[in-house]
C-alpha cells in the first residue's frame, strides 16, 4: 500500500444519487411540503449524502415524487368513476354528475365534465340561506386545461358559503346552462322570482340566466363594470363618481354628461343599490364571494383531477367544522361582525334629529339636511338601507332607542344565531382511500380531449392597469 497523499479535489457528485433515488428518499418531505424548493432539498441532500444535486435533477425528482404521491394523470382519470361512487356513498344525497364522450378510434370514453353539490352544503343553504348566489369561473392550470365553475352564497355572517362546483372543458353558454340546470334542481328553484344572481357578465352566462331563470334579479359586479367604463372614461374622479352612483340607495343624476350617457345605457337594476330588490337582504356590489373562494382553492387548480376535487372538498369540510366551532364563541343573538356594525350605526345616529309623527313613525333630519320618513311598524326607512340589508340604519337605530325597544327585534332572521347554526350544522363527511373504493362496471375514463396551447402555461392572472400585485408593482 502506497503512503503517498491524495491530491485530487473533493467531489460532491455521485452518479448513484439521481432523480429516482432522491424522489424515493424524500417522497415524505414532498408530501408534507409540496412547495419544498431546490435550496431546501439540496441542503438536506448535502447533509445526508455529502452530494450536491443540480436544479434539473431537483425538477425531475419533484415530478417523480408527485407521481408517487398522486399517481399519474391517466391513473386518476381511470379511477374517477370509483371516486364519484365513494363520494356519494359517504355523503348520501349529494349530487355528483359526470359527462363523458366517445372519440372515434377509442374504446373507452373520455372525461368531459364533473358537477358536485354536496348534501351538507345543499341542506345548509336551504335552511339558513339568503336568496342570493354568486357565479364565477376560474382557469384550471394543470396538464389538461379547463374551467372550474362555482356557485357561492352568502352566510348569516356576510361571508362566502360555497354551494356547488363543476369541472368543465370551457366557459361558454353550453357549460353554464348545464351547470345552472343542475344547480336549479339541487336548490329547488322553481320560482325564479325569489332568487338573485351576482356575476361578472361571463361569456354565455347572461343568456343562460335569462333563459333558465327569466324572472330572477341579475346583478353585475361593479368592479368589472368600471373596467369597461374606464376604457372610454378615464380618471380618478369619474371612478369615484361611478362608485358613488352604485352605492347610493336613492336615484340621482350625473355631472359628466358623456359618462352619464354611457351608464344610462346600462340597466340600473343590474348595478345600483337604488334599484336593487330588497328580499335578498344583501347589498353587495361586487362578486367578492366567488373571488374569495377562487383564492382559497388556488393551490388546487394545477393538480390532477381527483387531487383537485379532493383539495376542494377537504377545504369545504374544514371550513364547515371551523364555522361550527366559531359559533360557540357568540355571546349575543347575532354575530360579532354585526355587533361591530351596530356600534358604527350607533355613533352615526348622533347626527340625526328625529321628530315623532305618531304610532311608530318618525321624521328624521340629518346634519347634511337630508330628511327621511321611518316607520318601525313595517320596518321601513326612506333611505332604504334598512330594507336592503335587514339591519336597522342610523335613522331607525335612533328611533328604536327613543321608544326603548330592543334593536335585536328589528334585525332580520338571516343574521340570527339560529340561521348560522342551521347553515353550518350539516357535516361534510370524509372519504376512504383509493384502495377501499368500490369497483364499478363502467369503462375506465381516458384524459379529456384538449388542444395544447403554445408557450409556457401562465400561473398568475393578468392584472388590470390599475391593480397592484403582491410585490407592490402595478400590473
Amino acid at each position: 500500500m502506497s503512503d503517498e497523499e491524495h491530491t485530487c479535489a473533493i467531489s460532491f457528485k455521485n452518479s448513484f444519487v439521481n432523480s429516482k433515488m432522491m424522489a424515493e428518499k424524500y417522497v415524505n418531505q414532498f408530501r408534507a411540503n409540496p412547495a419544498w424548493n431546490y435550496e431546501g432539498m439540496n441542503q438536506q441532500l448535502r447533509t445526508d449524502t455529502n452530494v450536491d444535486a443540480s436544479l434539473w435533477q431537483y425538477y425531475r425528482a419533484r415530478r417523480k415524487a408527485k407521481v408517487m404521491i398522486e399517481g399519474t394523470i391517466k391513473e386518476q382519470y381511470s379511477k374517477l368513476w370509483e371516486y364519484c361512487g365513494e363520494l356519494k356513498r359517504m355523503n348520501p344525497g349529494s349530487s355528483v354528475k359526470m359527462q363523458c364522450e366517445m372519440v372515434p378510434g377509442d374504446e373507452n370514453p373520455h372525461f368531459k365534465r364533473l358537477y358536485v353539490c354536496l348534501e351538507a352544503l345543499k341542506c345548509g343553504w336551504k335552511a339558513g340561506y339568503r336568496p342570493i348566489v354568486g357565479l364565477d369561473g376560474c382557469f384550471i392550470k394543470g396538464h389538461h386545461t379547463g374551467q372550474l365553475l362555482t356557485a357561492v352564497g352568502v352566510d348569516p355572517y356576510n361571508q362566502m358559503y360555497p354551494i356547488a362546483y363543476a369541472l368543465v372543458e370551457s366557459e361558454c353558454g353550453e357549460t353554464w346552462r348545464w351547470f345552472l340546470e343542475l344547480l336549479g334542481q339541487d336548490l329547488g328553484i322553481n320560482n325564479s322570482h325569489g332568487i338573485s344572481w351576482v356575476t361578472d357578465k361571463q361569456k354565455g352566462l347572461i343568456d343562460a340566466i335569462a333563459e333558465l331563470f327569466p324572472e330572477s334579479e341579475h346583478r353585475h359586479c361593479v368592479k368589472h363594470l368600471h373596467n369597461n367604463f374606464k376604457v372610454q372614461h378615464k380618471g380618478l374622479m369619474l371612478k369615484q363618481l361611478i362608485w358613488v352612483a352604485a352605492k347610493s340607495t336613492t336615484s340621482q343624476g350625473g355631472e359628466n354628461q358623456a359618462a352619464y350617457q354611457w351608464l344610462a345605457e346600462k340597466d340600473p337594476r343590474n348595478w345600483t343599490r337604488a334599484h336593487m330588490k330588497e328580499f335578498p337582504k344583501c347589498d353587495m356590489l361586487c362578486n367578492n364571494m366567488c373571488e374569495a373562494f377562487n383564492s382559497a382553492i388556488v393551490q388546487a387548480r394545477d393538480k390532477p383531477v381527483i387531487t383537485l376535487m379532493e383539495m376542494v372538498r377537504n377545504y369545504l369540510m374544514s371550513m364547515m367544522a371551523k364555522k361550527r366551532e366559531e359559533l360557540k364563541k357568540w355571546n349575543h343573538p347575532i354575530g360579532p361582525k354585526v355587533m361591530r356594525y351596530l356600534e358604527k350605526v350607533k355613533l352615526a345616529s348622533s347626527c340625526c334629529n328625529p321628530k315623532f309623527c305618531g304610532g311608530k313613525s318618525y321624521q328624521v333630519r340629518c346634519f347634511d339636511n337630508e330628511q327621511y320618513v321611518m316607520d318601525l311598524e313595517i320596518h321601513t326607512c326612506a333611505y332604504r338601507k334598512w330594507q336592503l340589508i335587514g339591519i336597522p340604519c342610523m335613522h331607525a337605530f335612533l328611533c328604536i332607542n327613543l321608544m326603548n325597544m330592543d334593536v335585536y327585534d328589528f334585525i332580520h332572521p338571516f343574521y340570527k344565531k339560529e340561521a348560522y347554526l342551521e347553515a353550518y350544522s350539516p357535516i361534510i363527511h370524509g372519504i376512504n382511500g383509493p384502495n377501499m373504493w368500490a369497483k364499478t362496471k363502467n369503462r375506465p375514463l381516458q384524459c379529456p380531449q384538449f388542444k395544447k396551447q403554445r408557450g409556457k402555461p401562465k400561473k398568475a392572472r393578468k392584472l388590470q392597469s390599475d391593480e397592484v400585485c403582491s410585490g407592490g408593482e402595478q400590473g
